[in-house]
């Protein structure tokens, strides 16, 4: 039986003869497979290399990604560490200087947020790569600038009151004029004078004449010349309620308007006035009364007290 083939004609030109080719049908089944198997190899390599490109993007994008996660990780692990030295911190002064009690937080800084859950979310996303990055850096960050508002608030506050604070402790008569020996306190006692019983509205303290007298706080000089009894005195502005007086001196080294510091010489001890010796007569005023020097004297060092000597002596 005659083979089967095929006769494949090829015309050149139109003024050529044809040349002919007898292709068997199993060649032409074999080739016809081979070229079906090339196409197939061929589209299988453009899918490859097309999904290795995007790959290769896909990888370089994370490697970016992860290193952009380690520096998110460290750097909310910086603010964290500072917000919480800072939290402390501002808890600390709050308690120090009276504001709080110690136990809970005043309501407008617990209600800043940035202790929420959403700082341990973002940092377990970025560690484990879990979550959507933006998401979570865009709530914390937020949730972290609050905090930062919060703490600026606070610290303002607490600025405003410790200046504050200071202002008053720096007007507060808390040391005494001389040191010396105190011979009548405030209160009554018996007239040097008239033996009857009066109302002392100061302090007399005994010390050599020319002793200096200083400021018992920062102030302004708002008198500094003679009063009839008290002879050459001194008058001090304090502020915040507090002013002082110091009477019978030998001479005033300071002048209406000048502004003294505590410790500061003003004066110096004196009989001017009405007087049995050289001392100072010295008071305190607070919102326009006479008070108990004693009273705000913190250092009472150097002073004592004649009554107590009186007791002391043997009898």
């Amino acid at each position: 039986m005659a083979k089967r083939f095929y006769t494949v004609l090829i015309l050149p030109d139109a003024a050529s003869s044809p040349r002919k080719f007898h292709i068997t049908k199993s060649t032409l089944t074999t080739i016809s497979g081979l070229v079906a198997v090339l196409v197939l190899a061929l589209t299988f390599i453009v899918y490859e290399y097309v999904n290795l490109n995007l790959r290769m993007l896909e990888l370089k994008r994370l490697r970016q990604e992860a290193g952009d996660r380690n520096v998110l990780v460290e750097r909310v692990g910086q603010l964290e560490g500072e917000l919480s030295r800072l939290r402390d911190l501002d808890r600390r002064l709050r308690v120090a200087v009276g504001i709080d009690k110690g136990e809970a937080q005043p309501a407008a800084l617990a209600q800043g947020g940035a202790e929420g859950p959403s700082r341990s979310a973002l940092l377990d996303a970025l560690k484990q790569r879990t979550g959507r990055l933006a998401d979570f850096v865009t709530r914390d960050l937020a949730a972290m600038g609050e905090e930062i508002s919060s703490r600026e608030r606070s610290l303002r506050e607490l600025k405003i009151y410790l200046e504050e604070k200071r202002s008053v402790l720096a007007a507060t008569p808390t040391i005494v004029p001389i040191k010396g020996l105190v011979t009548a306190g405030y209160g009554y006692r018996k007239s040097p004078f008239t033996g009857q019983r009066e109302s002392h509205e100061g302090l007399d303290i005994a010390a050599p004449y020319g002793t200096p007298i200083v400021a018992t706080a920062d102030g302004v000089v708002s008198f500094a010349g003679p009063l009839p009894a008290y002879g050459n005195v001194v008058f001090l502005n304090h502020g915040h309620g507090f002013a002082t007086f110091y009477g019978h001196n030998s001479s005033n080294r300071v002048r209406e308007g000048q502004r003294v510091r505590r410790g500061e010489v003003i004066a110096y001890v004196g009989t001017t006035g009405r007087t049995t010796g050289p001392h100072v007569h010295y008071e305190v005023h607070v919102n326009g009364d006479i008070a108990n020097p004693m009273k705000y004297a913190l250092d009472t060092t150097g002073l004592k007290f004649a009554w107590e000597t009186e007791s002391e002596s043997p009898s």
